[in-house]
């Protein structure tokens, strides 16, 4: 099952990067990205081994800090900076997409399975967890940026954004660690490379 997984979400990022890459089908494919998150996502929870309260929890807790973050980015540059989201992500509450909180949640599973077989102290594993999220932050801002995701005020992507960013996974990651919910899934591992490559290579071809 988790064979078929991956490589259908593989072939999906594969399709997806030679679109996007395709000035013919730049603008088709870049206006399905709502839906590529939430493929994603939807890959991610079915292959899931355990999907218990404290899990569900976790989601309505990531999804709903995330959106409260981003809500506060976004009305007053407090959090992350001055940007705005553009309309692409799909619908909006309060002006901030709701895939977002939805990719909050997402991102803290995929950076955390990476050391699920590792046995790291509490601490080390929730830094390096979140640094992993950071990373792949790092690796989206400037695609998002060209693409128009969102926007950042005078076209910058601010040092802090970054800072923020890893802040609020410090917090998403302590509490997936203190929970216990992380698990060895070889499909979130999969999507952290498959997006870790889509947008390295993005980075370089836009």
């Amino acid at each position: 099952m988790n064979r078929k997984l991956i490589l259908f979400i593989g072939i999906f990022y594969l399709v997806g990067l030679l679109g996007i890459s395709l000035d013919s089908y730049k603008s088709f494919f870049v206006g399905l990205s709502f839906f590529h998150l939430l493929l994603s996502f939807g890959v991610l929870i079915l292959a899931r081994k355990k999907h218990s309260s404290a899990f569900w929890l976790f989601m309505i807790t990531a999804f709903g800090l995330g959106m409260l973050a981003e809500w506060i980015g976004v009305h007053t540059g407090a959090l992350f900076g001055q940007y705005q989201y553009g309309h692409i992500l799909g619908p909006k509450l309060l002006g901030v997409p709701l895939i977002i909180g939805i990719n909050w949640a997402m991102l803290s599973i995929v950076s955390a399975s990476l050391l699920a077989t590792l046995k790291l102290h509490f601490w080390v594993e929730v830094a390096l967890a979140s640094l992993l999220m950071v990373f792949l932050d790092f690796l989206m801002e400037p695609v998002a940026v060209k693409l128009g995701f969102w926007n950042w005020h005078n076209g910058k992507i601010p040092v802090f954004n970054y800072i923020c960013w890893l802040l609020l996974s410090l917090v998403l990651q302590t509490i997936y660690r203190k929970w216990r919910l992380n698990e060895k899934n070889n499909v979130a591992v999969a999507l952290f490379i498959f997006m870790s490559v889509f947008f390295s290579v993005l980075n370089f071809d836009l």
